[in-house]
C-alpha cells in the first residue's frame, strides 16, 4: 500500500467519524416562531392574577385621622340633638318585620334613608341603608343580601374598588360614606326644619340603570373606561350633594366580589 492510498483512507475514515458524531449529536437552533409559541405557553401555564386597587373608607384611614375625627364632632352635635333619631323612627316604621328586628337589636344604628333593588345581582329585593353609627360616630353604608340573609357594611365586610383613581375626571373628597356625612352636615337647618333630608326627597338614593335613567349625563360625568353600557343595570347611585346632581355610582362585581364605582358626576345640573 503505497503513502497516497494510506493518505486517502484516513480521510474517508475521519470523513465518516465527523458524519457519525453530528448525526448523534444534532443542535437545535430555536426559530423566532418557536420562541413565541414557547412563551405564549409559559404565560399560558403561569397566568398572572390582577388584583383591585381596594379602597379604604376615610374614616378608618390613618392619613386622614383629624379630618375624620372633625367631622365625627359635627356629627356628635347633630345626633345629641336627636335629629338623626327621628328621622330613624319614620322610615323604620315601614320597614319588614324582620329589618324592624334587625334595627331594634343594633340600637347604636340610625337609618337615614334606604332603597332596594337587586344590588347583588341574585334576582333578589337587596337591601342598601344609609346609617349613623353612634358608637363610632360616622355614617356607614348597610347592605343586606336577601339571598344569603346577611348584613354588610361596604368598605368594612364587602370591598369597593374605585375605578376612577386613574382618571382625570375624578374630584371626590373622601370615600362615599364620609362624602355623605359632609353633606349632611352642610344640610344641617334643612333636616331640622322638615325632618327630612337630601338623601330621602325625590328617592336620590336609588339603584338604577344609569345608562337609561335621564338623571346621569355619561358624557359630561367622569365614566371608567371600557365599562360596557349594557353592564349598568342595578347600579347603587348615591347622591353626594343636595344642590347639584352630584352622584357616586357603584356596581358589584360578582366574579371579584367587590363594588366597583365607575361612575361620578360631579356639579352637574
Amino acid at each position: 500500500m503505497n503513502l497516497q492510498t494510506i493518505f486517502l483512507y484516513l480521510l474517508l475514515f475521519g470523513f465518516a467519524s465527523c458524519q457519525q458524531t453530528t448525526q448523534s449529536n444534532p443542535q437545535t437552533i430555536p426559530t423566532k416562531d418557536s420562541v413565541v409559541n414557547n412563551q405564549s405557553q409559559q404565560a399560558t401555564e403561569s397566568p398572572q392574577v390582577v388584583k383591585p386597587l381596594l379602597d379604604t373608607s376615610t374614616y378608618t384611614n390613618p392619613r386622614f385621622n383629624k379630618m375624620a375625627n372633625q367631622q365625627r364632632e359635627q356629627l356628635v352635635k347633630l345626633a345629641d340633638e336627636g335629629l338623626f333619631e327621628k328621622l330613624h323612627l319614620k322610615l323604620q316604621a315601614d320597614l319588614a318585620e324582620e329589618q324592624k328586628n334587625y334595627f331594634e337589636s343594633h340600637a347604636n344604628l340610625n337609618i337615614l334613608a334606604h332603597t332596594k333593588g337587586d344590588i347583588f345581582e341574585n334576582k333578589g329585593n337587596d337591601l342598601a341603608y344609609i346609617v349613623y353609627d353612634k358608637e363610632k360616630h360616622q355614617i356607614e353604608i348597610l347592605l343586606f343580601d336577601q339571598k344569603n340573609k346577611r348584613f354588610k357594611t361596604l368598605y368594612r365586610d364587602v370591598q369597593v374598588s374605585n375605578l376612577l383613581h386613574q382618571s382625570d375626571c375624578y374630584y371626590a373628597n373622601g370615600t362615599v360614606d364620609y362624602s355623605i356625612g359632609a353633606e349632611l352636615i352642610y344640610q344641617e337647618d334643612y333636616i331640622r326644619s322638615s325632618q327630612s333630608n337630601y338623601l330621602i326627597d325625590e328617592n336620590a338614593f336609588s339603584i338604577n340603570n344609569i345608562s337609561t335613567n335621564h338623571i346621569f349625563d355619561l358624557k359630561r360625568g367622569c365614566l371608567s373606561r371600557d365599562f360596557p353600557t349594557n353592564a349598568m343595570a342595578n347600579t347603587l347611585c348615591i347622591p353626594t350633594s343636595s344642590v347639584y346632581a352630584n352622584y357616586q355610582c357603584l356596581k358589584y362585581n360578582k366574579t371579584k366580589a367587590v363594588f366597583e364605582i365607575y361612575f361620578s358626576q360631579e356639579f352637574a345640573d
